[in-house]
């Protein structure tokens, strides 16, 4: 018989976020290595691989602001009430996500539609 384990929603809002900045650290190691191959290139394909060095770069960002709601909404579950999405939202850095994330939990943005643009290196 399979034994249910039993963890609260802050626990498991923490661990998730935990393993999204985990992944967020991968990210970075992958795009030290793409920033080195894009400082060995030559010639067209160099447009290329600056195109793919910022995509890593994007992706690292996303991790980072989807561990921010979720740590947000970790730290709120552990008072037992009702999520409060728009703080969660105002506390995500990237403007694109944070309206889909409003929108999709029917929360209000807590910024501005052109707020936290992306930091392309």
């Amino acid at each position: 018989m399979t034994q249910v384990l039993a963890i609260q929603t802050p626990d498991v809002l923490a661990s998730l976020a935990n393993e999204l900045e985990h992944a967020g650290a991968l990210c970075d190691r992958l795009e030290m290595l793409v920033t080195q191959l894009v400082r060995a290139s030559r010639g067209e394909t160099l447009e290329i691989a600056l195109s793919e060095a910022q995509t890593v770069d994007v992706l690292t960002q996303h991790l980072a602001a989807l561990a921010t709601f979720t740590r947000q909404l970790s730290a709120q579950a552990e008072s037992g009430t009702s999520y409060d999405l728009s703080a969660a939202v105002a506390g995500v850095t990237l403007g694109d996500l944070a309206n889909r994330l409003a929108r999709s939990t029917h929360a209000l943005p807590g910024q501005s539609e052109d707020a936290g643009d992306l930091d392309l290196f």
